[in-house]
């Protein structure tokens, strides 16, 4: 069983700080080349109700379209400066994640589940690519389902975190079946990972010829952002930053989560976060292996 772990109230803040600092060369990045993007998940909520990080979060999310996506992974990493990383499966090939992670340089973030994965390990925001989704349900659902396996796949590639056909290191919290997890290791065995991405990707944009309502990262049942979100983008103060998020951001939040309101202290202390193995900020800074 892997222990619950919590940050002191220093390190919450100095991460804070790591955070608003990535996401600002992020967004530097993007303004300088014309890329779109916008705020999702728990960063927009904080947008929306404190104009800053939710003080108990640990974690930053960006979401961009394919195509503008495609064109950050093209040009961040000649234009990111040096304190900065651009972390995918083109520049970090052990990154378990099928999405890019921006990293600081000099920093730690060692989370339990990849902590044997020989990737940079630098404390990081999360750079979501978002695809279309066919407007028919059951379309969608298989659409989602064979990207979470997928998914899966280029995970156990580099960890297997299940408790069947494999070796788990993580305390095998997951709930996954045998079959699932059979399935999972002879495409792992058979395919190597870079096919296994090219799959992914094939499932994720499968929709993206077509006219459709809506877009996803695929993987969740939340952060779907309409059409006309998407080209209706608007600034907003968040920390000592301006970004960008949808025009209509409560209206977008609330089509995500039916029950969206901003937690009380009870409700936060109910939050599970990331809370990594090593945490450190640099040789002059805190150093925590908990």
């Amino acid at each position: 069983m892997i222990q619950q772990r919590t940050y002191t109230s220093e390190e919450l803040a100095r991460l804070h700080a790591v955070l608003y600092d990535l996401l600002g060369e992020a967004d530097r990045v993007c303004r300088k080349h014309g890329i779109p993007y916008f705020l999702v998940g728990g960063t927009a909520i904080g947008a929306l109700y404190d104009q800053a990080i939710l003080p108990w979060d640990d974690d930053v999310d960006i979401g961009m379209t394919r195509d503008a996506y495609d064109r950050f992974l093209q040009v961040a990493p000649a234009e990111l400066g040096p304190d900065y990383f651009l972390s995918w499966m083109g520049t970090d090939p052990h990154t378990p994640y099928y999405y890019a992670k921006l990293k600081k340089n000099g920093t730690l973030f060692v989370e339990s589940l990849f902590r044997d994965v020989p990737m940079h390990q630098g404390i990081y925001i999360d750079i979501l690519p978002f695809d279309r989704v066919p407007d028919n349900r059951w379309a969608h659902r298989l659409q989602r389902a064979a990207v979470n396996f997928l998914k899966c796949c280029l995970m156990g590639k580099e960890a297997w975190l299940w408790r069947y056909f494999g070796r788990c290191r993580s305390g095998c919290t997951s709930r996954r079946g045998p079959l699932p997890c059979l399935l999972n290791r002879l495409v792992d065995t058979f395919l190597s990972k870079k096919q296994i991405y090219r799959l992914m990707l094939a499932a994720q944009t499968a929709a993206n010829g077509r006219r459709t309502r809506c877009f996803s990262n695929i993987v969740t049942t939340t952060d779907y952002i309409a059409e006309e979100d998407v080209r209706d983008l608007r600034s907003v103060p968040f920390g000592p930053l301006t970004v960008t998020a949808p025009a209509r951001l409560e209206a977008f939040l609330r089509r995500n989560y039916p029950t969206l309101h901003r937690y009380d202290e009870q409700e936060q202390q109910r939050v599970a976060g990331h809370c990594p193995d090593v945490l450190s900020f640099g040789s002059d800074s805190l150093h925590s292996n908990y």
